[in-house]
């Protein structure tokens, strides 16, 4: 393990003697010897990092040596390791959803009467009453967590080929590698044909925009729809909820 010695620092006060010629240095009239410390010991990069990612020293050896930044380890140990945890962690969840595959289990579905059961407790604030008569949703409110959720609602509620419309529960879940994903929206729409539509909510199409860790389970979630051959995708304004 790297060691980092001291440093040996002189420091000179010295008297400065003022004229019109100049400055002139004069007699050194004290002197003190201060050590500069750095990190006495390197941290064990190698321990910590298969420890927060679980893959072998040798593996881990490979990605630091590619990496061409082992330099900036001894700038700022904690700070490096943490940061290439993140990353290689990051790096693997990718790898992971990457080959994710779904397969419908024949003869299970979700019971209507389980939308119908469970009671929906939010902020008055935050739900939209629903006026239509038909029927076409299962609840009297529906929860908004943001302003395009809400014209959403409200569109939803008076498109007259809307025939079903219902902003997911929570407890409405696809199972992930990254833990649970809670789509927004399921529709059903009839216009030459039926459509059965799930859609994820966002306030834009960029990736680089949202928490990439929230991108992987909406590609998850891309895949387990993809699967049941339900039409699923990521809107950002009524047209494109509806949109096939």
């Amino acid at each position: 393990m790297e060691k980092i010695q001291p440093v040996r620092i002189l420091i000179d006060k010295t008297e400065v003697d003022i004229s019109e010629a100049g400055i002139e240095e004069g007699r050194v009239v004290e002197s003190r010897i201060k050590f500069a410390m750095g990190h006495r010991y390197l941290p064990d990069i190698l321990s910590y990092l298969q420890r927060e990612t679980e893959l072998t020293r040798g593996t881990l050896v490979e990605i630091l040596k590619r990496s061409h930044r082992l330099k900036e380890f001894t700038v700022n140990p904690q700070a490096f390791m943490s940061e290439v945890a993140k990353l290689i962690n990051l790096a693997l969840k990718e790898m992971v959803v990457d080959g994710i595959k779904y397969e419908q289990l024949e003869g299970q579905y979700y019971e209507m009467r389980l939308f119908e059961d469970k009671e929906i407790e939010e902020y008055l604030s935050r739900l939209y009453k629903v006026h239509s008569k038909d029927n076409r949703t299962p609840y009297d409110y529906i929860p908004c967590d943001s302003g395009v959720e809400e014209e959403i609602a409200k569109r939803l509620d008076t498109d007259q080929n809307v025939k079903f419309f219902c902003k997911l529960p929570r407890w409405f879940t696809v199972p992930t590698p990254l833990g649970s994903y809670n789509p927004d929206w399921a529709v059903v729409t009839e216009n030459e044909e039926k459509l059965y539509l799930v859609r994820e909510t966002k306030s834009t199409h960029d990736r680089y925009g949202r928490r990439e860790t929230e991108n992987l389970k909406v590609d998850c979630g891309q895949a387990h729809f993809d699967a049941l051959g339900v039409n699923f995708k990521v809107a950002t304004s009524i047209h494109e909820v509806l949109a096939k």
